[in-house]
């Protein structure tokens, strides 16, 4: 277990503590406070991802396991919070469904390559993705808070649903259009 692991690691940590904060604070009675712990939690799971393979290759501990144990951490934080949203309300089950079977999707196919001896690395569309997800993350707490604190200028609803949805849909269909960079080079290990 090396220091890029363990960070790697530490998102499974902070991910569920994400849940627990921003459910508590949601609700009829929104609480800021519990909104504002969630954020801490969502800012150590972006740092986390950012510096591991920062940490990995400085150090020169860069592993075929760590090539496979990121993106599934990565894949297991990013569906604890879509999934919280969902709990919440502020997306629907079948958006939550089009982030889970693209990152089931994707282990398969790792999976796949590395029975075949060959490990997938982050490619640039899978890079962007990330980015939109996490911003998009902060965005939908943000909006959650601005409600917390009754600012005017940010709508509870936008075409009947929470604005948080129309972020999180673009997102999913950027998600799901993202697996297709990885499939279609690699459809050769199928």
């Amino acid at each position: 277990m090396n220091p890029a692991t363990m960070l790697t690691a530490s998102r499974l940590l902070w991910a569920p503590l994400f849940t627990i904060a921003f459910l508590l604070g949601w609700g009829e009675n929104l609480s800021a406070q519990w909104i504002w712990i969630s954020v801490i939690f969502l800012l150590l799971i972006e740092l986390s991802d950012a510096f591991d393979g920062i940490v990995a290759r400085s150090r020169q501990e860069v592993t075929d396991f760590g090539k496979i144990f990121d993106p599934v951490c990565d894949s297991l934080s990013r569906q604890t919070i879509f999934l919280t949203f969902m709990v919440a309300g502020i997306i629907p089950w079948w958006i939550f469904i089009m982030f889970l079977y693209r990152d089931s999707l994707m282990m398969f196919l790792r999976v796949m390559s590395a029975v075949d001896g060959t490990v997938i690395a982050a490619r640039k569309s899978g890079k962007i993705k990330v980015i939109l997800q996490a911003v998009t993350s902060f965005l939908v707490v943000g909006i959650v808070l601005s409600h917390a604190y009754n600012f005017p200028f940010i709508p509870r609803s936008i075409g009947g649903q929470h604005p948080g949805f129309w972020l999180v849909l673009t997102v999913a269909i950027f998600t799901v259009l993202s697996a297709f960079d990885y499939f279609i080079p690699a459809w050769s290990v199928f």
